[in-house]
């Protein structure tokens, strides 16, 4: 599609999903767009963007096309191991009163019930509270039921931690109540809704990849802002601090960074 012709997808986009795909990285984003509309309008890009306000179809497959929602539970082990055996018990030791805990592009909910159920297993769920939010709705939607999750989303779920936090039923799983309710999930959209501050933990893996250099550094001050002093940033295992990003955190050890304590920004 010619430059013309993409501005006016650009703009259809950002009106009907609040999705602003000049954050993304632009020739990633062309390349994808150029192939699926290749592959989905019978008519021109402007009959395509007309008809997406109409068929709710085609902007249900468009929004699941650029939110891609890939995730299992654990998903990269070794660092869920370090959040557990690590992270989260120091944050546990210097905090008074709740451990704030938020995953911030939450997909199915894999993620953040891995972190109640690790919450649970430290008999810290009780004072913890997790919050996971996603600009996809209909991905929300089966987050908040539970499930269902099939097998390939389960693999990194122990024996031990299947039994206790899940129901299954003919191959598939669904989060136990106990787990399921300790999560409050919502709509969000990382690059324009306000965040709240406060947060002891923020997850956010393997989305800013996507982004543009630009959006990156944005995402890193209002996460720097949104948490506590002495929080800690989580991030995806191809995910790096960029420029002024490296002068908002200190890395604590795999894909862990934290914000200075007022101790240390004192010191």
């Amino acid at each position: 599609m010619n430059d013309a012709a993409y501005e006016l997808l650009r703009k259809r986009i950002h009106e009907l999903l609040r999705i602003d795909i000049s954050s993304y990285k632009q020739q990633q984003m062309r390349r994808r767009l150029d192939s699926y509309v290749a592959r989905r309008a019978t008519g021109s890009v402007e009959q395509f963007v007309r008809d997406l306000a109409t068929d709710k179809d085609a902007l249900d497959e468009l929004r699941n096309m650029l939110t891609i929602n890939v995730s299992e539970f654990f998903r990269d082990a070794e660092q869920f191991k370090r959040l557990e055996k690590e992270v989260f018990p120091e944050l546990l030791r210097t905090k008074r009163g709740t451990l704030k805990v938020w995953s911030s592009a939450c997909s199915h909910g894999e993620e953040p019930y891995s972190m109640a159920i690790i919450l649970k297993d430290l008999t810290a769920l009780h004072r913890s509270e997790i919050v996971a939010t996603d600009i996809d709705r209909e991905v929300l939607a089966r987050a908040r039921a539970g499930g269902p999750y099939n097998i390939s989303e389960m693999r990194n779920v122990s024996a031990d931690r299947l039994k206790g936090n899940f129901t299954e039923d003919a191959g598939s799983y669904t989060v136990a109540d106990a787990i399921r309710t300790r999560v409050s999930f919502r709509e969000m959209n990382l690059l324009e809704d306000p965040f709240v501050r406060g947060f002891d933990l923020i997850a956010c893996r393997n989305v800013m990849i996507y982004f543009s250099d630009e959006a990156k550094q944005k995402l890193f001050q209002r996460f720097h802002d949104a948490l506590s002093p002495g929080g800690v940033l989580f991030l995806g295992g191809t995910e790096a601090l960029l420029g002024g990003g490296r002068d908002l955190f200190t890395r604590v050890g795999g894909n862990f960074y934290r914000k200075p304590s007022e101790a240390a920004l004192a010191a």
